[in-house]
């Protein structure tokens, strides 16, 4: 299959809510990236987070398989070090081959349950730079 989509995406506005109601894991606030990989091979995945007051830090390193779509929520990305709940965050993530990118936010923190999704800003191709 002819690969589909960008290999840098972005986004700007992340924040993993404080506060859960309901059931876990179903119902845990949580800020997530769901990847598609429409390529014959897997795509391997180096996310850094970026912050208002201190260094980025990553990479998080993460592979989806070939033509399979993997969600990854940023809560679960542990190693190098756990993100801070309920603190503005920023990410970069760079792929190896194209993919899509979908972001995505519950906040169970209240009884109405707001879920929000949006795609992620994506680099445009550059002549010559491969992306």
């Amino acid at each position: 299959m002819r690969a589909i989509g960008k290999r840098r995406w972005t986004i700007a506005g992340g924040r993993i809510p404080l506060e859960s109601n309901g059931p876990e894991p179903e119902f845990t606030s949580r800020d997530e990236i769901a990847v598609l990989n429409c390529c014959d091979s897997p795509a391997r995945l180096r996310i850094h987070i970026h912050y208002a007051d201190r260094p980025a830090v990553g990479p998080y390193e993460v592979e989806v398989a070939a033509r399979r779509v993997r969600r990854i929520r940023f809560n679960d990305l542990i190693f190098p070090e756990a993100l801070p709940l309920d603190e503005d965050f920023g990410a970069v993530i760079d792929a190896d081959i194209p993919v899509v990118v979908q972001f995505t936010r519950l906040d169970s923190g209240t009884a109405s349950r707001i879920a929000v999704a949006a795609a992620a800003y994506a680099e445009r191709n550059l002549q010559g730079s491969g992306r």
